[in-house]
């Protein structure tokens, strides 16, 4: 029997520890939240120990917020960024930011226009 080309896909390594991925996204489950990460690649167990690692305060509910997130961004009166959860319930009025989290650092972020 042979493998055509439309039935074959390459083994795609996780970017932390090298081994083999075998579906996307991989999904695991963080502080109650179901976490979905399709790029960069990695395998559960390197996705939930990054998330304990570098997973970041939300200042709105106080809950975590973890890589390869989107993110509202608040300035405080000092300049720094803060970040809440994209919902409803955290991102309140004063999110003029948006942007998306990554790996130890805040990714590009956008204003959002005021109406």
């Amino acid at each position: 029997m042979s493998t055509t080309a439309s039935n074959y896909s390459p083994t795609i390594l996780c970017s932390e520890c090298r081994t083999g991925v075998s579906r996307r996204p991989t999904v695991v489950e963080f502080d109650g939240q179901e976490i979905h990460v399709f790029d960069p690649a990695f395998c559960p167990e390197c996705l939930l120990s990054l998330c304990e690692r570098v997973s970041v305060e939300c200042a709105n509910c106080g809950g975590r917020i973890p890589p390869y997130s989107q993110v509202g961004v608040l300035k405080t009166e000092t300049g720094a960024s803060q970040f809440v959860h994209m919902t409803t319930a955290c991102s309140t009025v004063g999110s003029a930011f948006h942007g998306f989290l990554g790996k130890d650092a805040l990714g590009e972020y956008v204003q959002v226009e005021a109406c």
